[in-house]
């Protein structure tokens, strides 16, 4: 699948085998990882199953959290997309830690944003960000998305944001 979507300095495509181990460079980082579910860095095993995972939900659902590629540099630099959620389809993201502070998180989350509600058709889109997590819920709130509820999950308090397609974008 060819993704319509890209932005000026960013590109999404599907998850190519070769991307394992630059993902997995991303996902073993402690820094990134540090409120990314229970803030261990990932295995490679861990990482894979992301992947096949991700691979699965592009066919299945025709969204995942796809591969973000600096264009600059061609590299890949993390994910930004969805997962099925009972909420309405969650966005979400991971960007490699010398990507940071470069706007390049807004930029990608504002694309795939518009594309789960333009493209997809979605109703709602929900994200997920763990309290401490400042930087990832700059982001959410430059995306319009309000907070909705507290809630724990892997010991970590989160903080659920949503938007629909009645809010102002």
């Amino acid at each position: 699948m060819t993704l319509p979507l890209d932005t000026e300095r960013l590109m999404f495509r599907d998850w190519y085998a070769s991307d394992l181990e630059p993902f997995h460079s991303i996902c073993s980082d402690p820094s990134v990882m540090q409120f990314v579910g229970d803030g261990e860095p990932w295995s490679l095993e861990l990482t894979e199953q992301f992947v096949a995972r991700a691979r699965e939900m592009s066919q299945t659902f025709g969204y995942c959290q796809w591969p973000v590629i600096h264009k600059a540099g061609s590299a890949l630099i993390g994910f930004c997309g969805f997962v099925p959620a009972s909420g309405g389809a969650e966005i979400g993201w991971r960007l490699a830690k010398e990507y940071w502070g470069r706007g390049l998180a807004t930029e990608a989350a504002r694309a795939v944003l518009k594309h789960g509600f333009e493209t997809l058709g979605f109703q709602r889109i929900i994200a997920t960000v763990q309290v401490p997590n400042l930087a990832s819920i700059r982001v959410v709130e430059k995306l319009g998305l309000k907070p909705e509820s507290r809630f724990h999950r892997n010991g970590r308090e989160l903080i659920l944001f949503s938007i629909d397609t009645d809010n102002d974008r």
